[in-house]
């Protein structure tokens, strides 16, 4: 047994229908009732509506056979069966849009509505042959045909951007959403579609298919030239290096150093650019707004270890750790201070006090401070470097950087 796909629509069918739509005089009835029923049949999942809810629906709308006719076939008589040839599919789909722009005229809950809408289009689309999205801007205003376009790239990104985003029926749905926002010419459709291209949140398999969409996804230039500019923090360490400095008291003697340094204006900056195949490292250090030092060096792509950035308090709950356990070692001394020796509880207390102070000084200046809202610290590490931290980096900077450097490392050559 084997199944052939459906013809597909055509231009010219969608010509073809929207005529016949525009010589119907009183379409209202007709388009609520196509409208009525594709929603129910994308909310049920099914292929065909079926003629029970067709017939059902054309009575709320008192839509009969007769005044069902238009010039490309019998609108109840297609839904009762179900559409099948592709002018039948484009009939049903044009009638349905106006069917939008009625609701929408009403003044009711516009924001509702056209997420119920998309949410059906985007099934009829995939899984029903129909063809509508292409009717948007022949049918319905500008003004509200951008509130689809709108809905359509936020579906795109919300799904992009949740668990199951690297899923292939997700993928599947996200492609033909930017099919859909990229083949219309409207202002408003490329302008969501360059708001999904600019969203931070997209795995890199969909903004490269909306970047390709939107035009600059195959061009070099766009993975050349990007820069990013931060404060140069401390290199960054491991955790178990870092439980040392805080026991160790040398995190009290960095930070005591830098506070010196800071007091005296001295400020470090360091500013990473994309070049053709490398990266460009520039470092800048200034005391009072008078330039001290500058340095410049270029790292491979290819001896690139890492570069990631760490989301707003990446290391809280080790810091928290830490200070639980110094605050229960404090206090419990203190409590069982009767079965200490003589001696041993100042030592108890000194190195609780040292871990408190470390670990304090820890959370205050590498977590809380270069990590307030909107901005990141990011890292980048290298073979045969050591390791590079900038802080207080924009967060959108910091993501544009590491999609364009993770592009021009995957490509060959």
């Amino acid at each position: 047994m084997t199944t052939t796909d459906p013809p597909p629509v055509r231009p010219q069918d969608l010509d073809r229908a929207v005529e016949a739509l525009e010589a119907v005089e009183d379409r209202a009835p007709l388009a609520a009732l196509a409208r009525d029923v594709l929603s129910g049949q994308a909310e049920g999942r099914a292929l065909f509506a079926g003629a029970k809810l067709a017939q059902k629906k054309a009575e709320e709308r008192s839509v009969t056979s007769k005044s069902a006719e238009t010039g490309a076939g019998n609108l109840l008589s297609i839904l009762e069966r179900g559409a099948k040839a592709p002018l039948e599919r484009a009939l049903v789909a044009a009638f349905a849009v106006a069917g939008l722009e009625d609701a929408l005229a009403e003044g009711s809950d516009e924001k509702s509505i056209v997420f119920r809408f998309v949410k059906h289009a985007d099934w009829l689309e995939v899984s029903g042959d129909y063809c509508v999205y292409p009717l948007v801007d022949r049918l319905l205003s500008d003004e509200r045909a951008e509130l689809v376009w709108a809905e359509l790239a936020q579906r795109v990104v919300d799904e992009a951007a949740g668990r199951d985003g690297d899923r292939p029926e997700v993928r599947a749905r996200n492609a033909a959403r930017l099919t859909a926002l990229a083949g219309s010419s409207s202002a408003s459709a490329k302008k969501a579609l360059r708001g999904v291209v600019g969203t931070s949140a997209l795995d890199e398999a969909t903004r490269t298919l909306a970047s390709t969409l939107a035009g600059d996804g195959a061009d070099e230039s766009a993975a050349v030239g990007v820069t990013v500019t931060g404060a140069l923090g401390p290199a960054p360490s491991r955790g178990a290096a870092q439980v040392v400095r805080w026991i160790t008291g040398w995190a009290i003697l960095v930070w005591i150093a830098r506070a010196l340094g800071y007091l005296l204006g001295l400020r470090s900056r360091a500013e990473l650019r994309l070049a053709r195949g490398q990266l460009e490292v520039r470092t800048h250090l200034s005391m009072f707004g008078r330039t001290v030092r500058e340095a410049e060096e270029t790292w491979k792509l290819e001896a690139l270890d890492g570069a990631s950035r760490r989301v707003r308090y990446p290391s809280l709950h080790l810091v928290v750790g830490a200070l639980a356990l110094s605050a229960g070692i404090l206090f419990g001394s203190l409590v069982l201070f009767d079965g200490v020796r003589s001696g041993e509880l100042v030592l108890v207390l000194a190195a609780a006090g040292i871990v408190i102070a470390g670990a304090g000084l820890d959370l205050l200046l590498v977590v809380l401070l270069p990590a307030r809202r909107g901005h990141v610290v990011m890292d980048l590490a290298g073979r045969s470097r050591r390791p590079l931290r900038l802080t207080s980096v924009p967060i959108e900077q910091a993501d544009t950087f590491l999609r364009a450097l993770r592009q021009a490392s995957s490509k060959p050559g």
